[in-house]
């Protein structure tokens, strides 16, 4: 399978990832980088099967996807399953993929979706790790962050089949079209690592200029880090990972697919009853969904 991943502010988990995926089963990396990191993805070209696109413009996190959707013309066929991740999601699949998304076909779906699990240090500071580091050992505190701290939405598409596009500032958390799969994976969040809070001010200061609503979701993460001094990860329901439990996500009634907390309340207040996006579009139209 193809995974495809934009770099636009630092490198430092790039040889984590491309092992983890590597034993996941991916066999063709897709690497959108801007110049000053593609000397951090050539080192490893010798050892893994990547593409190295330059010729893409990399501005920040806020339009990862627009490079990541440019690739995907370019190399994914039309009925092809790929992985769509950024650098600091590690999904963690419980079967082979092919498997997955045999599975997510026979239920009409184009999409499967994973639920973010932040990641953290024991005393919560950001901690420093080596190529050679075992990243759930040095992180090994679980959480529900951007749900219970940042207020966001933390389930996105990770799996993806054929040319679906992703809304600008989306950030693969929607896809127009989509028709999601009833399986949910987990994704370690290893977003926590030195430089990261200093990445967030600067994001919080760009996304605040042009007046995106969700800013204040990194403000939230400021206040708290900034509050604390580290992250508090007892205060926001984290556990160490042997004790976490995952909790299981809301169910859209006509379809079982797994619905996030803005997709439940959403439906509750509209429909009266908790539905996915495709169904809710379904139910406007007046008549059942067809997932094949």
């Amino acid at each position: 399978m193809k995974l495809f991943v934009t770099i636009y502010n630092d490198a430092t988990l790039l040889e984590h990832f491309l092992r983890h995926y590597t034993a996941a089963g991916i066999g063709e990396f897709f690497i959108a980088a801007g110049p000053e990191w593609e000397g951090d993805v050539r080192q490893f070209t010798d050892q893994y099967p990547i593409v190295l696109c330059t010729d893409l413009p990399i501005l920040n996190s806020l339009y990862g996807s627009a490079p990541i959707f440019d690739m995907r013309l370019r190399h994914q066929g039309k009925n092809e399953w790929v992985a769509i991740v950024d650098l600091d999601e590690f999904v963690e699949f419980p079967d082979k993929i092919d498997r997955l998304t045999a599975e997510a076909e026979r239920d009409g779906a184009n999409v499967i979706r994973g639920i973010m699990h932040d990641r953290f240090s024991a005393d919560g500071s950001l901690a420093t790790f080596g190529q050679g580091s075992n990243l759930s050992a040095v992180f090994p505190v679980k959480s529900r962050f951007i749900r219970d701290v940042m207020r966001g939405c933390d389930h996105k598409g990770v799996l993806v089949k054929g040319h679906l596009d992703s809304p600008p500032t989306a950030g693969h958390h929607r896809f127009n079209g989509e028709r999601v799969a009833k399986q949910i994976l987990e994704i370690s969040h290893y977003k926590w690592i030195p430089g990261s809070v200093d990445r967030v001010r600067t994001a919080y200061g760009v996304v605040t200029e042009l007046g995106i609503s969700w800013a204040v979701e990194y403000k939230r993460v400021l206040d708290h880090y900034d509050a604390h001094g580290r992250f508090a990860w007892e205060e926001f329901g984290g556990q160490l990972a042997d004790r976490f439990r995952v909790e299981p996500p809301a169910r859209c009634t006509d379809c079982g697919a797994p619905v996030w907390d803005g997709e439940r309340d959403y439906a509750l207040q509209h429909f009266g009853t908790i539905l996915c996006r495709a169904d809710q579009l379904s139910r406007r139209e007046g008549g059942p969904r067809n997932r094949h």
